[in-house]
């Protein structure tokens, strides 16, 4: 089977079979800052990882967010945090995949209840994010400008896909009415941004 490029929606069924020894090659390097290990790696994994949210995402959580950004995130999780992963068997970066998967979708889910509270409260109560303190707003608005730095490292396209995406919070239609773009074609765009920006994240970032 053809290696899957970055972003060439929608992913393969099946993966290249993954190797034991190879695996445990490829993170060796990619914790070593071998960023093309790194994709090597993802893109052993993924379709079988894209399988797992699909098959636990539930049908509600479905409607409002789609399994590939899930994916997407959790690699760009994983990337951030592989110098910190400890192998234990040849399974266990799958299994690590997956355990941060499950803490995305619940994660996903949680933000989803908050957005249906919030759009339920009564008018006179007071917004949450008005109680939030001022340190915990101000950490907010560094890591927004970091993102907004990288961001600038990025082809144009790719850089307004993201920033439409997850610092607007426009819906896949949005973003493509607003790029005018096709959706296929925005999903691309986001997945080869997001995992240039996982690349270029400093390890522990």
């Amino acid at each position: 089977m053809r290696a899957v490029r970055w972003g060439a929606w929608p992913l393969p069924r099946y993966n290249r079979r993954v190797n034991g020894s190879e695996t445990t090659r490829l993170l060796d390097a990619a914790r070593a800052g071998d960023r093309v290990a790194l994709e090597d790696l993802y893109t052993r994994h993924q379709g079988r990882l894209l399988q797992v949210i699909r098959a636990r995402m539930p049908a509600h959580l479905a409607r409002r967010v789609a399994p590939e950004d899930v994916l997407q995130e959790t690699l760009l999780e994983s990337s951030r945090k592989i110098d910190a992963f400890e192998p234990r068997g040849p399974s266990s970066f799958y299994r690590w995949l997956v355990a941060i998967a499950r803490f995305k979708l619940s994660e996903a889910a949680r933000a989803q209840r908050a957005d249906k509270r919030a759009r339920e409260r009564p008018l006179e109560q007071p917004v949450l994010a008005e109680q939030t303190s001022a340190s915990g707003r101000a950490m907010r608005g560094e890591q927004r400008l970091e993102l907004h730095a990288a961001l600038a490292a990025l082809p144009e396209r790719q850089a307004e896909a993201v920033r439409l995406r997850y610092l607007e919070g426009r819906t896949l239609a949005e973003t493509a009415a607003a790029l005018e773009a096709s959706e296929p074609a925005v999903k691309a765009l986001v997945s080869r941004g997001l995992m240039a920006l996982a690349t270029r994240a400093p390890p522990g970032a």
